[in-house]
């Protein structure tokens, strides 16, 4: 398939006196093999002028999303319907991660959706390498390809939140690498305040949240893991935000990476206090981790919530996002009702 040909009909979406022709040469041109792929060395050439890198993303994540997944013909009718090619199946997968990695936010935007849907049809059964590839660049000395790769193990995660215990195998087999290495990554990450940082640091907050929200899984998080993760969580809620944010429009910054990285960390310590912080309320396999949980953070909430008074007087000074205040009014209420001990809550 002439990815030129494939261009200009792209090109021509964006016109509205070329657009009727245009989409009937795509609806002509999308079951020839290697269309999808071509779409995608698209998306990720430079050459290629954005709006129709864009266009490209939006009609590969269309095709993924219905035509990914073989389909057997309705009852009484001898013909399959049309899915993507093996062949180009498998190009997709081999190329799909870097394509995130590389591409600009709005166009990733698509991709990491057609990422999910992959994941969903095909992990693990037909492509456990997806696990050694997100693994390649996470390791990876360029921090450029760090934030895709993050991005990739969140689809990865996501698929599985809200599964049964019983069927996240496949993801606690990959997590056994995944979670050591981004909780190191974490560390490292911390010191470093810049934009790019925080924004690393939030991505990783949202994988860790996706994965343990509605099933914490045992064979990943111990007690140690647990006490290292807390420790991350309190400094993130008690460091301060930089100073020059405050020049920027009340209204603009709930979207300031510094104010949405409190808020997953504060999401985070308010979701585990709300399943695990009560010993009564838990279901069996939890009971040992549930009391070591509240009996070993009885004092570790006392340190969050020095960092929730300066979060109050942030709000004071009108420089707190109403939605990072809603969030600690949470999690107040929550870890109060679960310490056992009584600790002075201000009011925020």
């Amino acid at each position: 398939m002439d990815p030129n040909r494939i261009i200009q009909a792209l090109k021509g979406t964006i016109d509205p006196k070329l657009r009727v022709a245009a989409e009937n040469e795509l609806n002509q041109s999308y079951k020839i093999i290697n269309f999808a792929p071509s779409l995608l060395q698209i998306i990720v050439s430079d050459q290629v002028e954005f709006p129709v890198r864009q266009a490209a993303a939006i009609y590969l994540k269309n095709m993924v999303t219905q035509y990914w997944p073989d389909r057997e013909p309705p009852p009484g009718e001898a013909v399959f319907p049309f899915n993507i090619h093996e062949n180009d199946r498998q190009q997709i997968r081999d190329n799909i991660v870097e394509g995130i990695i590389r591409s600009p936010d709005l166009v990733r935007a698509q991709l990491t959706m057609c990422l999910r849907a992959i994941i969903k049809h095909d992990f693990p059964g037909h492509w456990t390498a997806v696990v050694d590839k997100i693994g390649y660049y996470l390791e990876s000395p360029n921090s450029g390809s760090w934030l895709g790769s993050l991005l990739c193990l969140y689809q990865l995660v996501k698929t599985y939140e809200y599964k049964k215990a019983e069927e996240r195998d496949p993801l606690i087999a990959a997590m056994q690498i995944f979670l050591p290495r981004i909780q190191q990554q974490m560390i490292q990450l911390l010191p470093d305040n810049s934009h790019h940082s925080v924004l690393l640091q939030k991505q990783i907050l949202k994988i860790f949240y996706a994965l343990v929200q509605y099933a914490l899984p045992l064979q990943l998080v111990n007690n140690q893991t647990m006490t290292q993760w807390m420790e991350i969580f309190r400094t993130i809620i008690d460091r301060n935000v930089p100073l020059e944010t405050l020049q920027i429009d009340e209204d603009d910054r709930p979207e300031l990476v510094w104010w949405k990285c409190k808020k997953w960390a504060l999401h985070i310590v308010a979701r585990l206090f709300e399943r695990y912080g009560s010993p009564g309320n838990v279901t069996k396999e939890y009971f040992e981790f549930s009391d070591f949980f509240l009996k070993t953070y009885a004092v570790g909430i006392q340190q969050v919530r020095k960092g929730l008074d300066g979060v109050a007087k942030d709000k004071q000074n009108e420089s707190c996002p109403v939605r990072l205040a809603h969030v600690t009014h949470m999690f107040s209420r929550l870890s109060t009702s679960s310490t056992p001990t009584t600790l002075p809550v201000k009011t925020i």
